[in-house]
């Protein structure tokens, strides 16, 4: 006869391996996106204004460099990558632009604006099951004031990861470890995003798994044009010097002219 210690965490090793199994399944079954998406995700970004400046990009900077900040539009539909087991979609822009101005140091890349964008609500979702069968007094008279709140974020829940964006202030400034970002050509921006599921792994665009969930094609699309940075904001240009010629003379240099 066994304990009931034994008994426990023999109910509790089933459990656990039923839920593992279970598990497992769901992160396979998510890998093959059913029903089948009606479109592919695509995006395009657009660089609208870029400036250099010079001081401390962050409040713990210890000193003064030159950085980048990059306004932009975004125009994205990735609807698609929403599926059953999709938790949120992380999307983001970069820009990649060389890491020395003679272009042999290879490329740099730096994260300048991101977003998470959560799955809709579902009537299985905790929220709503929640409210449904653990609901309060409270929370049912309150459940009449936000039902104007309600239809009018409806139309926003219908369809997620549809994003238009103009002209947008960038989250992070972009820095090199030389100091020195100005007068860089051959940059350019790329859109990208991560699937988070609710079990299974994470799903990149630019991973082994990312046509699977949906066609991507990078570098075509979510990929701007290329640019280049301007010149630091409000440098001096250099004066330049004529090594030939007449000089203004000093004065007290100069000696009167005597006339015949």
């Amino acid at each position: 006869m066994h304990n009931a210690l034994n008994r426990i965490q023999s109910a509790f090793g089933f459990f656990t391996t039923c839920a593992f199994t279970l598990a497992s399944v769901i992160a396979l079954l998510s890998l093959i996106p059913l029903p089948a998406p009606k479109s592919s995700p695509s995006a395009s970004v657009t660089p609208r204004n870029i400036q250099v400046v010079k001081g401390r990009p962050h409040y713990y900077s210890a000193r003064r460099e030159e950085y980048a900040q990059i306004r932009f539009d975004l125009d994205a539909d990735l609807s698609s990558l929403f599926t059953w087991n999709t938790k949120q979609l992380f999307v983001y822009v970069t820009a990649n632009y060389p890491s020395s101005k003679d272009g042999k140091g290879g490329m740099s890349e730096a994260v300048i604006w991101d977003s998470i964008i959560s799955a809709p609500s579902t009537p299985y979702s905790w929220q709503n099951l929640k409210q449904t069968y653990f609901s309060t007094k409270k929370a049912t008279k309150s459940k009449s004031r936000k039902g104007s709140n309600l239809k009018s974020t409806s139309k926003e829940i219908v369809k997620p990861g549809v994003i238009a964006l103009k002209n947008v202030k960038p989250k992070y400034q972009i820095t090199d470890p030389s100091g020195v970002l100005s007068e860089r050509g051959n940059a350019t921006l790329q859109v990208s995003w991560n699937v988070q599921p609710w079990v299974g792994a994470l799903v990149w665009d630019k991973g082994i798994l990312g046509n699977r969930v949906a066609k991507w094609e990078v570098g075509k699309q979510g990929q701007s044009g290329v640019f280049e940075f301007p010149a630091l904001k409000g440098a001096k240009p250099e004066t330049v010097r004529e090594s030939n010629g007449p000089k203004t003379p000093k004065v007290g240099s100069a000696t009167p002219i005597v006339g015949a």
